[in-house]
């Protein structure tokens, strides 16, 4: 009968220890789906952040691509424009054969108060001459123009602004044939100086604006210009620096991959 009471016993204590041990795996797998579903909770508002960041990213980089594709635009524009007026420029011929009526005048006076006008004509062989002059200087102050508009974008650009604005060191010769040159290298014309000169000494205009002159480095500028093209506009890395690294680092899938292992083996150890 003690055999028998101590088996009993035994059992009784073997079951009780079943019964405890089952519980606590009952509680533990209770555990696990329940820290499972605060993951997934977390999970979900964790992914729900990324895409917020991947979507800001995305259009980031987006608004990055129309500002470069914009000043590329531009920048060609504004180089094939000044290419084209520079080249007819440099090899003008500004001999005028009938110098006498090149240039004439006109008084006009107006009835009711008598004040008399006097209008400047010039002849189609030297008014064609002018409007050739004014061609290159329109472009030339338009590329002027772009790069300084642009020279917060990079340090490649404000030197190309620096480049084109060379202008004033030549400014008392430029202006010796009606080409007057502001602080940042644009030029304004005085039609009638620049008519005279063109009348008076065909050839010092050749040497001033000509290929020796403007239209020649014009021309110089552009060339060293498209040989910058390709690193005029900063890449989106060195526009926006390590903050474009960190974003990219938690929108990319390799950081997801991460993710994801780190996750199962937290699973697996919670129910270990």
């Amino acid at each position: 009968m003690a055999v028998n009471s101590i088996g009993n016993g035994a059992f009784g204590n073997n079951f009780l220890f079943n019964s405890a041990t089952n519980n606590k795996k009952q509680d533990s797998i209770s555990q696990l789906w329940s820290d499972y579903g605060s993951y997934q909770n977390n999970a979900a508002t964790a992914l729900s952040g990324l895409t917020e960041i991947n979507t800001n990213v995305r259009s980031l980089l987006s608004s990055y691509e129309d500002a470069k594709s914009a000043f590329n635009s531009e920048f060609d524009e504004n180089m094939e424009a000044l290419s084209k007026s520079a080249a007819k420029v440099k090899d003008y011929n500004f001999s005028i054969e009938d110098k006498a009526g090149a240039i004439t005048k006109t008084d006009t006076t107006d009835e009711k108060t008598g004040k008399v006008t006097t209008t400047t004509n010039y002849s189609k062989e030297l008014q064609g001459a002018l409007d050739t002059v004014k061609d290159l200087v329109k472009d030339y102050n338009s590329s002027i123009k772009f790069f300084n508009d642009n020279s917060s974008v990079s340090k490649r650009v404000e030197r190309m602004a620096t480049t084109f604005g060379d202008t004033t060191y030549r400014s008392s010769l430029y202006e010796s044939v009606g080409l007057k040159t502001a602080s940042d290298g644009s030029i304004e014309i005085d039609e009638e100086k620049l008519a005279n000169a063109i009348v008076n000494d065909p050839d010092k205009v050749s040497r001033v604006l000509g290929k020796d002159g403007l239209a020649g480095k014009a021309e110089s500028h552009v060339s060293f210009a498209n040989s910058q093209k390709d690193s005029l506009f900063p890449s989106a890395q060195k526009m926006f620096g390590n903050q474009l690294s960190t974003a990219s680092i938690y929108t990319g899938s390799a950081f997801r991959n991460m993710t994801a292992l780190n996750n199962t083996g937290n699973l697996i150890n919670m129910m270990f």
